[in-house]
This record gives C-alpha cells, sequence and structure tokens, in this order.
C-alpha cells in the first residue's frame, strides 16, 4: 500500500519519523526514555517548556516521532493527497512535538475541529489542515486541569472539552483571520490561536484565574541534535536532487511565496531540495551566532523547513530576518539571546511580504515583527505554540493597507 507512487510522500516521511524515533531510543537509556515521556505527559506544556529540560533528548524525540507517525496516520486514514500544505503541518508537527504537543494533549483540538465539520455537514478532509494545526493550543487541556480548584475526574473532563471547544471555534475563525492579512503570513492559524487566546485567557483572569509562566531552556544537547538535523537536511537536499531541479529551484526562487503558494504540487520533489537548503541555511546561522539548540529552537527550524513546501525560499526569508537581526544590534542585544533567536526563526512567517514587496519593505516587517514581540508577545500567556504567528498576523494587517494605498496613491 505504502509503496504506490502517489503515496511516495508518506513513505518519505513515516521513514524520517521513524529515523527520529529510532536516535532518540539509540541515544539514551530506555529508563531514562520511560521516565522523560512520563514528565512530559504530566508536565505542563506552556510557552516555553523545552521538552528536552523536562524528559531528556531521547524522550523528547521518541515523542516527536509518535506524534508525527499519528498525524501521519490521520492523513492517511482521511485520503488525503500529499501536497505541500500536508507537508509542511507534519515538519511543524515534528518540531513542535519537542516543545508542547504531545501524542496525548493533541487531541481535544482536532476533535472539535472534526464536530466542526460535522455542524457543517461536510467532510473532515476539508478540515483535516486546520485540525493538524489546531494542535497549536494543544497545552490548554492540561493547563486549564492544573488552575481548577479541584483536581478530580470531572476536572479532567472539564479542561478538555474546553479544549474541544476551542478547536470548534478555531476553524471557523482561521478561515476569516486568512482574509484579513491577504496570506502574508503564512502562519494563519497561529494568528487565528492567538485571537482566540487572548479572549480565553482574558475570561480566566476576570475570574481570578492565571496560568503560570515558564521558560525551560535545555543547553546541552548541542552536538547529537547537529548530527540529527544535518542527517535530515541532507536527505531532503538529495530527495530533491533529479534532471530538473535547477529548473524548478530557479521558479521556485521566483515565486512571493503569498498563501497558497504549494511548491510540492507546482514542482514536485524539487521542494524538498528548497526545504533542506532553508534548514542548512539557518542551521548554519544558528551554529554561527553560538546560539542554543533544544526543543525550541528546533520547533521553529523545523517548522521553516516544513514551509520550504509551501511558500519560503531562499530570497523571501532574507529581508525579514535582516530586519530582525538589525534591530536586535540598534539596541546592542545578543543574537543568539533566546527571544532574539526565536523571533529571528519566528519572523520568515512575514516572508511573503519580503517576496512580494522587495527587499526594504522586508527589512521593515522584520523590524515591527521584534518590536512587537518583545512588547505584546506574552498577550496569550504561552498557551499559543504557534506565537510568532499571531505577532506576524497583526504585523501583515497593519502593513498591507499601508503599502496597498500608498502604491494607489490613496
Amino acid at each position: 500500500m505504502f509503496l504506490k507512487k502517489y503515496n511516495k510522500i508518506y513513505l518519505i516521511h513515516f521513514g524520517i519519523f521513524i529515523f527520529i524515533g529510532l536516535f532518540g531510543i539509540i541515544s539514551t537509556p530506555i529508563k531514562e526514555i520511560i521516565s522523560g515521556i512520563k514528565n512530559i505527559l504530566s508536565s505542563g506544556s506552556i510557552l516555553i517548556t523545552d521538552y528536552m529540560y523536562v524528559g531528556g533528548m531521547g524522550a523528547t524525540l521518541l515523542n516527536a516521532s509518535i506524534t508525527s507517525l499519528l498525524t501521519l496516520l490521520l492523513y492517511k486514514i482521511t485520503k488525503i493527497n500529499p501536497n505541500g500544505s500536508m507537508i509542511m503541518s507534519l515538519w511543524l508537527t515534528l518540531g513542535f512535538s519537542m516543545i508542547g504537543k504531545n501524542f496525548l494533549n493533541i487531541w481535544p483540538t482536532i476533535i472539535g475541529v472534526y464536530i466542526y465539520s460535522k455542524f457543517q455537514k461536510e467532510c473532515f478532509s476539508n478540515y483535516i489542515l486546520i485540525a493538524v494545526l489546531s494542535t497549536s493550543l494543544a497545552p490548554i487541556s492540561l493547563e486549564i486541569f492544573r488552575i481548577l480548584p479541584s483536581n478530580s475526574y470531572l476536572t479532567l473532563i472539564v479542561s478538555n472539552l474546553i479544549s474541544i471547544l476551542l478547536g470548534f471555534l478555531l476553524a471557523p475563525l482561521s478561515k476569516f483571520t486568512l482574509k484579513m492579512h491577504q496570506g502574508y503570513n503564512l502562519y494563519n492559524v497561529g494568528f487565528a490561536s492567538g485571537l482566540i487566546s487572548i479572549i480565553f485567557i482574558s475570561i480566566l483572569k476576570y475570574f481570578g484565574l492565571e496560568f503560570k509562566t515558564t521558560f525551560l531552556w535545555s543547553t546541552e544537547y548541542k552536538v547529537p541534535l547537529i548530527i540529527l538535523l544535518m542527517i535530515l537536511f541532507l536527505t531532503l537536499i538529495i530527495i530533491g536532487i533529479n534532471k530538473e531541479y535547477v529548473v524548478k529551484f530557479s521558479k521556485i526562487l521566483k515565486h512571493s511565496g503569498r498563501t497558497v503558494t504549494d511548491y510540492y504540487l507546482l514542482y514536485k520533489d524539487t521542494s524538498f531540495l528548497n526545504m533542506g537548503i532553508l534548514g542548512i541555511l539557518f542551521l548554519s546561522y544558528i551554529l554561527l551566532i553560538d546560539g542554543d539548540l533544544n526543543g525550541a529552537v528546533i520547533a521553529l527550524l523545523l517548522c521553516i523547513v516544513g514551509f520550504g513546501a509551501f511558500g519560503k525560499n531562499l530570497f523571501n526569508v532574507i529581508p525579514v530576518v535582516l530586519g530582525v537581526i538589525l534591530t536586535a544590534f540598534i539596541k546592542h542585544t545578543p543574537l543568539n539571546n533566546p527571544t532574539i533567536l526565536l523571533s529571528t526563526l519566528g519572523s520568515t512567517a512575514l516572508s511573503p511580504i519580503g517576496g512580494q514587496f522587495g527587499f526594504l519593505i522586508g527589512l521593515i516587517s522584520g523590524f515591527i515583527h521584534l518590536t512587537l514581540i518583545t512588547n505584546i508577545g506574552g498577550l496569550s500567556n504561552g498557551i499559543n505554540l504557534y506565537n510568532n504567528g499571531f505577532i506576524a498576523g497583526i504585523v501583515a494587517i497593519i502593513m498591507i493597507p499601508i503599502i496597498d494605498g500608498l502604491k494607489k496613491g490613496d
């Protein structure tokens, strides 16, 4: 079944996810992995909760492997033909399963989107992408359980029902937010999740309930993670090299990346070449500035790689990233500062702005992105894993009307 030609993408990702799980198992004693998995499943996942800090590298990689395989199975069950958005979401799942998602907490919001599809009397396959991306709110159910007055089975049911409701509401909201920023924020569901998070957090605070922020950040696994990531990125490049890769890759570089730009549907395997090159570029940057490698950094790094099949390319990411870097320089903030590093990687959500309007506008968008995230990035209280998507959405809905108005001379 997996050997059919149209299932090649399933086979590739099945192999990658299995390899990551085996890498984790081989690198860590089994006893430590078991205790690490228990810690990951029982600990809160609010930003920033680096699972490598909570459970160790082996348990984190195994969790990422299992969670990604379950997501792949979900796509298989719903009979989705491979496309760039599917590939993108799989790499997002893989990355964020190292910082906030696990194979238990992803299900409530997915169920919520499923219920919404039935409410609309539509096939769930039409909503599967939103369902997978809705796991940006995966930390919510356990966090609600932890702050409610009594920890009982009733509290557990209530916390999961609330998470299901948020998934239900996220489905229609994410359709509307796409219209708001007109496709210039690639992390659209992150923007929608941020809006829901702010309302939800405000309601809780009004009734005296508040999530405790956290900062769990590991630094001790850099060398094995470099090896793992280089294997992954080189594998993607090898998959992407074919007879027409030069011509197709040059065409990828000409796209602005504005949603929807599906590189896989347009250029097939060459999209993997783009993904691998982006991965090596940003991994090299992280090493150049002596940045840490952990669950949080890898989550955003693999997010960039995933969107290498769905909007990002070498040309459109550079202006925005340079905008963040220059802004950090102005304030004399080290580039390997966790906030700066994560903002640099996350700002690539705005790459279509640089791709569409040029280098200077891309630079400005990166500047605004960093200034906003350092001032209002905490509004969602850490329960929206795609927080850079929320900030990027604000930047886009402010900048695009202004750019359009100036262009028309209004």
